[in-house]
């Protein structure tokens, strides 16, 4: 499904000097795609290997960004095209090598952009860009070359990166229907887990963490509303970042709920997370929601998070857990002992009273009334000022028109479509207002009660059991490896008030250090590791 649209989209990537498509990349790696992982290149573990340790490879010469980013592109080939076809990956960018090309003559030439210099991302395909499509998983969008880039692609690049490609996701950020499984979209298909293929890869960023996870990229960014960084990072090991909301600019992301929408990174260890962070963050006039970043204790100035990270930072950390959280698995267990055992007071704290910040089983508050109104709004407000000349489609009325005449791209209907389509579509209406003032208010309340209440560094949770509260807040979170359950992994979650990004990521860090439980999937999925020959 996905390749034959790909082709009608002619998206291409320019591999080897050539101009070669998804179709045309896949079938070169179909023979023979086990002896081509390329887990270990040039002595460096793709699989491991951090932003820091890359850059000095690449500065050494150990290395160049042309073959760095030739083995993501054979990974790409080996695992999410042929092999297990996890499907993680929707375009690739069609000078991804070109890039890379231009890095190695900008280092050899003494050029330095930005922290990110010739390392790989790949973008959550919400994500606006002017070189590929921005679809949001969505057929009805696949020729949508938008008007501007998304202010943190800007970034991106203005830092070095090199945007390899675009990550599948569930379409429209899992917006379409109730029965369509996480990772779905009509034009991308079905996402893979990885760890365990009969598994969720959950999110909406589900493509961002397996594509991260996988190692077919240096980074990978992810979008959130409700759990779509946190749930897929979670279940996919990686380590996934929701920032406070107004911390990074949305400009040029297709949105969903504008009142909870924020992006950030997916990675394998925090030290990353701190560097992208670092790179996609700041006011944006484009975006009136980070003027809230400019009246913040930080007052817009980005703090260098990866500098003030430090194993050391859980001594004398106060950690609230709820109480049902407590006892509730083995794994959770441990990681709290291994807090306790870096210096960290565990204190039980009570559990949210209100149902606007109760947890469902990912972490996320889809039912959330105010997302039917603010996603017709948001959406056809995008359509009209920033999708690009090409799209056949101008509301999400039309979009509805459009996947009505192709219902073999929608299996699982579209009946959350219909239904944000049935309302007002007014800014301002009331229901809506109320919906979302009452889930913001009672979110904020209680994060912001147990901190100050109980002197508190972070609130602590398993897998995504803080993600109703920080996503109805607007409030950060960052998971981390806990470890596995058979296959299943398992991720530990640090919560915070508004703007304690830097907090957070120390705590993380020190717990990533003192734990160091994170596997690649290979390590613990046997079918997945057939496909290498091991």
């Amino acid at each position: 499904m996905r390749h034959s649209v790909l082709a009608a989209a002619s998206i291409t990537l320019a591999a080897c000097g050539s101009s070669t498509s998804l179709n045309e990349l896949s079938a070169s790696r179909a023979d023979g795609g086990a002896a081509q992982c390329l887990q270990v290149v040039d002595g460096i573990d793709l699989e491991a290997v951090s932003v820091p340790e890359l850059r000095a490879a690449l500065n050494a010469g150990l290395i160049t960004s042309e073959a760095l980013t030739q083995a993501y592109l054979d990974r790409i080939a080996t695992f999410d095209l042929a092999g297990p076809a996890l499907d993680a990956v929707r375009a690739l960018a069609p000078d991804a090598l070109g890039q890379a090309r231009k890095a190695d003559a900008d280092r050899a030439s003494g050029i330095v952009h930005g922290p990110l210099d010739g390392l790989t991302i790949l973008l959550k395909d919400n994500i606006g860009t002017r070189d590929m499509p921005t679809t949001a998983g969505s057929i009805a969008l696949a020729l949508n070359f938008p008007k501007h880039e998304a202010t943190i692609t800007t970034k991106l690049r203005s830092a070095g990166a090199i945007v390899l490609g675009k990550a599948n996701l569930s379409e429209f950020a899992n917006w379409v229907s109730e029965t369509m499984p996480s990772g779905y979209s009509s034009l991308g298909g079905q996402v893979i887990n990885p760890y365990d293929f009969t598994q969720s890869p959950l999110g909406s960023s589900s493509g961002s963490a397996v594509g991260g996870t996988m190692a077919f990229s240096t980074l990978t960014i992810g979008t959130e509303t409700s759990g779509s960084i946190i749930s897929p990072s979670t279940v996919n090991s990686m380590v996934g970042l929701k920032p406070t909301l107004g911390l990074v600019s949305r400009y040029g992301i297709i949105p969903l709920a504008p009142s909870f929408d924020t992006a950030g990174p997916i990675v394998r260890d925090v030290t990353d997370a701190a560097i992208l962070l670092g790179v996609i963050a700041g006011v944006d006039p484009n975006d009136p929601a980070t003027d809230a970043f400019t009246r913040s204790p930080l007052a817009g100035v980005v703090p260098d998070y990866a500098a003030h990270l430090s194993p050391t930072a859980l001594m004398g950390a106060r950690l609230g857990v709820r109480s049902d959280d407590l006892g509730s698995s083995d794994l959770f267990d441990n990681a709290v002992a291994t807090l306790q055992q870096q210096g960290a007071t565990i204190v039980s704290i009570p559990d949210p009273v209100s149902s606007t910040v109760a947890s469902s089983s990912d972490g996320s508050i889809a039912e959330l009334g105010a997302i039917f109104n603010e996603f017709k709004v948001s959406l056809n407000r995008y359509l009209a000022q920033e999708a690009g000349p090409d799209v056949p489609v101008h509301t999400l009325g039309d979009i509805i028109h459009y996947n009505n005449q192709h219902r073999d791209k929608i299996p699982y209907g579209q009946n959350l479509l219909v239904a944000s389509n049935a309302q007002s579509g007014f800014d301002s209406d009331p229901v809506e207002l109320a919906s979302r003032n009452v889930a913001i208010h009672y979110a904020q309340l209680w994060i912001n009660t147990m901190v100050d209440a109980f002197a508190l560094d972070a609130i602590i949770a398993p897998d995504f059991n803080n993600v109703s509260a920080t996503a109805a807040a607007g409030y950060p979170d960052i998971t981390v490896p806990m470890g596995y359950d058979g296959q299943n992994p398992h991720g530990l979650s640090f919560a915070g008030k508004a703007w304690t990004e830097q907090r957070l990521l120390q705590l993380a860090y020190a717990y990533e250090q003192a734990s160091k439980l994170r596997q690649p999937p290979a390590a613990i999925n046997p079918q997945l590791a057939a496909f290498c020959g091991s």
